[in-house]
């Protein structure tokens, strides 16, 4: 009789034993007895196969689980009863014996699994590069980081951050792990592939999982070496590939060079380190002590590459001191040389600053490294900032900032409710949320765009670009994608939308490159257009051969004055130009490059041009258009640029503070060119909320100008036309049919013509928003006018008419003045003196009155007129 045995018999070739065999015989049937007490379900070919893979990936070996194929033994009588009495107990000595030898085996096998195991077991490790240091103790789930503007400790286990910033330590809790198991391969992944440290990093790369491995021995000097290429991928789906360069002995990683799926270039290859110290040591040492800036040459970690990775009793090894960071990293892509981690800030000529240096980070480190930026420069010079403005200051301020607007009489009484803690917060979001921040940041963008002094209505109106930008804006369009579709516009004239930008520039060349370089770019290049830049490196050239990607655009010949319904812009394949006063004909070339691809315009295609310039200019590689744009919204909510003025980057007008342009600009190429999450950023900042008041400073004018050009104190603000009208309008109760009061109040901005009459009677030059450049016809119109008489009269007032309501007392009625004017209430003292005004006798005619008075008095106070 035969049976197929395998190695892990099913229970059926145990039940086919042949039962007469074994008859009485005692120990035959103990032995049957035993068979199926140490007896166990099979496992499936398929699910051995699994294991196996399973195990091969994580540990790059095989133990050999699935059978290969099947052994036939002949079995008869006793033979097959000896087999019963011993398989169990073979089979599990087999087991164990295979599991220890594979266990103790893993010096000679190299994968994922040991690296992290043998991290694990050695406890600290750090890795130094030119802008930061890192350090990692996993087997504590501990991690740190230290670059120029901060030291950040991270304990996963105890759920807190750490953070110094200066003389200045902030801890904070994190809330529970939202997800359970080890975080220890998130850990390792997110520090091996360069990340900064953050909660939100670790978060990233949750999960994270080996797609494919394989390892190499190298021989160098007669030593040899282990180079193990692992390819990663987490939940969110990014793939990550680390070239780990291991000590054969201890299987710990002596350098690593990392790359994502998107760009294969390696970053830089960095050494890692095992300090001899104990990790709380570490902790203690770096946030007691002062940051240091780390300054040291990536090349110069060829040399560290040499500590010891042996797990020796010194917690240092015995790798090869001829080793360097070059020979641990084997690149799967054809070698590119990887170039130093040079400083990306912008300092010196505008033609030579290098692209935006992307970090990623969460929205909370940013804002961090923001204040971080702030008390640096306060810190560098000597400066104290002023005291934090009010909550109340802060709820006006940010209304005209973000809905130009101020806030009704209910939506103060609404923040005032509101919970303390974060209110604030809320409200900024709020406020991005809402239709009024679109059409508000819709004419901030349309004064940028636009010159002062072009007859708008000969060139199709204001309001139809502004709708066009609004609804942009309200979509939640990225910025790049708006500038693009603004440059690539065409179509009629008379359609205006986009098209206004090029009809009021009289699509003339020249002047399209000028605007374009000042709103976009941050630079009046127009200075290079008669000659060489008087103070930057701009050559008459680079002005020309900019404007030379508007020449091939349809125009009159003669110079556009208005529009028709017949006039188009659209592209065509013949137009240059030429340097003034010569016949010399310059081609197109983006600024800072001495040649492009631009300049050959191989295709001939029409609208080549402009692609181009479109996609050149949004790049995130482009040096200039992030920084511009971050710089222009600073301005808008800070009252002045981190350069100043906001279009004239360059040598002789260096930021104030390039960190801080730059942490801005990062996030802004980083957030995919996200308007909202820039606005909220700045205005979170502790710049933004500053007080405009100098209570408790210096107040000579040489401190006062230094405090307001380095953020220390906030700036006073004019109210554009546009804000004026809108903010007379809530006051009033001038829109009634806009649900005035309500939360939800929206203003009607379009399709208003008094709005449209005030605002060409009321306009002023564009200038700084700390400079009052509104003369004496806007102050009579502002007391006399027709919309002021309108809005404070006794019987035209709709807030007037409200107040005159018998279960009002006199000093609610100043307080709703006061809050729907000022957006607070009155103080004690003002209170006490208005009430002389309307005394208890008086009557209700001679009480309205007061108040039409006292309503009128308030507009016409600067309080009312500045944003503060």
């Amino acid at each position: 009789m035969t049976q197929e045995l395998t190695s892990n018999p099913p229970p059926d070739d145990f039940d086919a034993i042949d039962r007469d065999e074994l008859g009485n015989d005692d120990d035959a049937l103990v032995a049957a007895m035993l068979s199926e007490a140490y007896d166990a379900p099979p496992v499936p070919s398929t699910l051995a196969q699994r294991l196996d893979d399973g195990i091969a990936e994580q540990w790059g070996a095989s133990p050999g689980l699935a059978p290969r194929r099947r052994g036939v033994v002949a079995l008869a009588g006793s033979t097959r009863q000896s087999i019963v009495r011993v398989w169990p107990l073979v089979a599990g000595l087999a087991a164990v014996i295979l599991f220890a030898v594979f266990l103790t085996g893993g010096s000679g096998n190299y994968a994922w699994a040991t690296v992290v195991d043998a991290i694990r077991q050695q406890g600290l490790i750090q890795i130094q590069q030119s802008d930061s240091t890192r350090w990692l103790d996993l087997s504590k789930q501990v991690a740190g980081e230290q670059n120029r503007q901060h030291v950040r400790w991270i304990d996963l286990k105890k759920r807190t951050v750490v953070t110094r910033v200066g003389h200045s330590i902030q801890s904070r809790s994190l809330p529970p792990a939202t997800a359970t198991g080890s975080q220890d391969e998130s850990l390792l992944a997110a520090f091996l592939c360069g990340e900064s440290i953050s909660v939100d990093t670790v978060e990233r790369f949750r999960g994270v999982r080996v797609l494919k491995q394989n390892w190499d021995r190298r021989e160098k000097h007669d030593e040899q070496f282990v180079d193990l290429r692992v390819q990663l991928k987490t939940e969110a789906d990014k793939r990550y590939s680390l070239a780990l360069h291991l000590n054969p002995k201890s299987g710990l990683p002596v350098a690593v060079g990392s790359t994502t799926s998107k760009e294969q270039i390696p970053v830089a290859n960095v050494a890692i380190e095992y300090p001899n110290e104990s990790t709380e040591a570490f902790r203690v040492a770096r946030l007691e002590s002062e940051p240091e800036s780390r300054t040291t040459d990536r090349t110069d970690t060829a040399d560290r590459e040499r500590s010891d990775a042996d797990g020796n009793d010194q917690g240092r090894s015995e790798a090869d001191p001829a080793l360097t960071p070059g020979d641990a990293v084997a690149p799967s892509q054809p070698s590119a040389q990887v170039s130093q981690n040079v400083a990306s800030l912008p300092i010196g000529a505008a033609k030579q600053w290098l692209p935006v240096q992307v970090v990623s980070r969460s929205d909370a480190d940013v804002s961090f490294a923001v204040d971080a930026s702030l008390e640096k420069l306060w810190a560098d010079n000597d400066v104290q900032p002023v005291r934090t403005a009010t909550d109340l200051q802060l709820l006006r301020r940010a209304y005209l900032d973000l809905a130009g607007r101020i806030p009704t009489v209910t939506e103060v009484r609404s923040f005032l409710n509101a919970p303390e803690e974060d209110r604030y917060e809320r409200l900024v979001d709020q406020l991005l949320d809402s239709p009024d921040h679109a059409s508000q940041l819709a004419a901030v963008w349309r004064s940028f765009l636009i010159p002062e002094g072009v007859d708008l209505d000969a060139f199709g109106g204001r309001q139809a670009f502004e709708k066009w930008l609004a609804g942009r804006f309200a979509a939640g369009e990225p910025y790049d994608q708006i500038v693009q579709k603004l440059l690539l516009a065409d179509g009629r004239l008379s359609q205006s939308g986009p098209l206004l930008f090029y009809s009021a520039l009289k699509l003339d060349a020249h002047q399209l490159a000028a605007r374009t370089s000042r709103v976009f770019l941050g630079m009046r290049l127009e200075c290079a257009q008669c000659h060489d830049h008087p103070f930057e490196s701009w050559t008459q050239k680079d002005f020309w051969s900019f404007a030379a990607f508007f020449a091939r655009i349809s125009r009159p010949k003669g110079e556009l004055e208005s529009v028709s319904t017949v006039m188009r812009v659209q592209d065509i394949n013949r137009g240059e130009v030429m340097l003034p006063e010569t016949d010399i004909v310059v081609a197109p070339r983006f600024l800072g490059e001495p040649n492009t691809p631009a300049e050959s315009d191989p295709d001939g295609g029409a609208s080549a041009r402009r692609d181009r310039l479109a996609s050149w200019l949004t790049d995130p590689q482009n040096p200039y258009f992030a920084r511009a744009t971050v710089n222009r919204v600073w301005s808008q909510l800070l009252g002045r640029g981190i350069v100043d003025p906001v279009d004239d980057f360059g040598e002789n007008n260096p930021p104030v503070s390039p960190e801080l342009l730059d942490v801005l600009a990062s996030q802004f190429i980083d957030s995919g060119f996200d308007l909202k999450t820039l606005i909220r950023t700045i205005a979170l900042s502790k710049a933004y909320r500053l007080s405009s008041g100098s209570e408790g400073q210096s107040t000579s004018e040489d401190d006062a100008e230094q405090r307001l050009e380095l953020f220390a104190q906030m700036n006073v603000k004019t109210l554009t036309a546009e804000q004026l009208y809108d903010c007379i309008a809530v006051a009033t109760l001038l829109d009634q049919n806009n649900g005035g009061g309500m939360e939800d109040y929206t203003l009607q901005r379009f399709g208003n013509t008094q709005r449209e009459a005030f605002l060409q009677q009321f306009s002023t030059p564009a200038a700084s928003r700390s400079e009052y450049l509104s003369g004496i016809p806007q102050a009579l119109m502002l007391m006399n006018g027709s919309l002021t008489n309108g809005a404070t009269g006794e019987q035209s007032s709709g807030l007037i008419r409200s107040l005159q309501a018998p279960f009002f007392t006199d000093r609610q009625r100043i307080d709703v003045l006061f809050m729907a004017t000022l957006s607070r209430p009155a103080s004690p003292e003002e209170a006490d003196l208005l009430a002389e005004f309307a005394p208890a006798d008086a009557s209700p005619e001679q009480r309205t009155a007061a108040m039409s008075d006292l309503l009128w008095a308030l507009i016409n106070s600067s309080e009312f007129t500045f944003n503060h």
